[in-house]
């Protein structure tokens, strides 16, 4: 595919620079130098070959400002990077937000960030700041906001409405699993509209990063999903890992894969009590929770924590496994494996549940592309799209195991897939066990102060969540020039307002619950 679309670009988008690349060293495939005169002829040329905006960042170069859009497809992987160089002094660019409309929330957040303007866009507010931030965050030098910007980052206002009224879910609402507000407009029961507001955790991870070696970031990832902190350790580390050519041992790559999986079941099991919670079933929760104790006391033995674990390093683990990790592991197997019965009668098959989430929240498969999304939400409308398979990491490409998928994308799906993802990880972890080699666990003189090659690189691993993805610029210093964190709940989040629309307010209570979000993912 990769051939064919360099192909196309080069017959169809005359003038356009684009070359290339080593995916096994940049993670992308193709290189495109845009214009702002051409970006838009670009853009449209992805959406036509049915290619998804994976990610929307912008990297501040002191001289100019770069924005970086990565497109990937979900029938077969081919990553394209495109670059758009603007001032620095007054940035700005087109808008893409009519093509693609998870770029809305991209650009916002550009915008507050940097101060690249996105002409043509309609609404360019504050998504994560507040009015007294009186500087652009991640510039380089202090830029202060302008008062034309300040103006218009705050002039997000609900408008009055006659005929309705509004509603604020959260930003201390059970419903929102976070500090998550969202504007509801309403009409009766019926919603017109729902805004989410963002921004109430946020806490700067991405600049966190730029001040912070590649060691010192690592306790930094697992706090942003306390729920699949491994995966997002695990991003962390491979994603340095390939930008510094550092080989892991096959024992270590084994037993990341067993841990993420066991990270992966117990996210999926404190979201399936809190979801059945969400719809007025407690018991189920109860359940669900003394099901995860196990897998907390198993990863507390060799990383020494229960939640934001930090256990993978550069090169390799921590610490290795002993019989007593294995024997645990194979013990909590068979126990959920007994356990699956008893959440059918209690859930799966329970006439109330199935009322409460049959037929709702139905996102089409054709609309995947538009907002990003990834995980269980997409694979819920029939696109078997996971990254452990499109580009294996750690351990899975020596692992057969399945991609479940659902049919019509509804709230029923979403729930089908993470039960059925659960009994998949069992099998993944079981055979990991079979075939965990012997052999060290870390890799040789990895050295304490990594000072990786200058250039940049992407790299994706799937969380529980979704598609989690990683960007970094390096400048041969032992701190990431730039590193950028594409979160799957943030676009997964973007689909509510669409789905929301027309609902019951009690539907998209349900709606939201089966996105299984994790808010400080989403602020970072």
């Amino acid at each position: 595919m990769v051939k064919t679309v360099f192909d196309d670009i080069k017959n169809t988008l005359k003038g356009v620079e684009i070359s290339e690349t080593s995916y096994d060293e940049r993670g992308y495939h193709l290189a495109i130098e845009s214009q702002k005169a051409n970006i838009i002829n670009i853009v449209e040329f992805f959406d036509g070959k049915g290619f998804y905006l994976e990610d929307l960042c912008c990297v501040d170069y002191k001289d100019y400002l770069e924005l970086v859009y990565f497109f990937n497809n979900h029938k077969e992987l081919c990553r394209v990077k495109v670059a758009l160089k603007v001032e620095s002094d007054k940035p700005a660019a087109p808008t893409i937000s009519r093509i693609y409309t998870i770029a809305n929330w991209y650009e916002r957040e550009i915008h507050e960030f940097f101060g690249v303007y996105f002409e043509n866009h309609t609404n360019l507010t504050y998504l994560f700041l507040h009015d007294e931030i009186d500087c652009y965050p991640l510039r380089k030098d202090r830029v202060p906001v302008t008062e034309d910007d300040r103006r218009l980052l705050n002039s997000f206002k609900p408008e009055e409405y006659e005929d309705g009224f509004f509603i604020n879910l959260g930003p201390q609402h059970p419903s929102t699993h976070g500090v998550l507000r969202v504007v509801v407009k309403m009409d009766g029961e019926y919603i017109v509209s729902a805004e989410p507001v963002l921004g109430y955790l946020h806490r700067m991870h991405e600049k966190m990063a730029e001040n912070r070696s590649y060691l010192q970031f690592l306790p930094n990832p697992p706090r942003m999903d306390y729920l699949g902190a491994l995966n997002y350790n695990l991003g962390h580390v491979t994603t340095v890992e390939k930008l510094c050519s550092i080989t892991v041992p096959e024992r270590a790559q084994y037993i990341r894969t067993i841990t993420a999986e066991l990270n992966r079941i117990s996210s999926h099991l404190l979201w399936v009590g809190a979801f059945v919670a969400d719809l007025g079933g407690l018991t189920p929760f109860l359940y669900t929770f003394q099901d995860r104790e196990h897998i907390l006391d198993i990863l507390e033995g060799i990383a020494g924590s229960r939640l934001t674990y930090c256990y993978f390093r550069f090169g390799g683990l921590y610490n290795d496994v002993d019989d007593a990790f294995i024997d645990a592991t194979k013990q909590f197997i068979k126990h959920l494996r007994g356990r699956f019965g008893m959440y059918e009668k209690l859930v799966t098959k329970n006439v109330i549940f199935i009322n409460r989430v049959k037929g709702i929240g139905i996102l089409e498969q054709d609309k995947v592309p538009k907002y990003g999304c990834s995980g269980p939400v997409i694979r819920s409308t029939g696109i078997p799209f996971d990254i452990r398979k499109t580009e294996p990491y750690a351990a899975y490409d020596r692992i057969g195991f399945e991609i479940p998928t659902g049919t019509i994308g509804d709230n029923l799906d979403r729930y089908m897939i993470r039960i059925r993802e659960m009994e998949i990880s069992l099998n993944i972890i079981e055979e990991a066990i079979e075939k965990l080699p012997s052999g060290p666990f870390k890799a040789e003189k990895v050295p304490k102060k990594l000072k990786p090659p200058k250039g940049d690189i992407y790299h994706t691993v799937e969380s529980p969540r979704g598609e989690l993805g990683v960007y970094i610029v390096s400048d041969e210093t032992d701190t990431p020039y730039r590193m950028r964190w594409r979160v799957p709940s943030y676009s997964n989040l973007m689909t509510f307002p669409y789905l929301a629309k027309g609902e019951l307010i009690s539907d998209a209570i349900a709606t939201l619950g089966s996105y299984d979000l994790v808010i400080p993912e989403i602020d970072r």
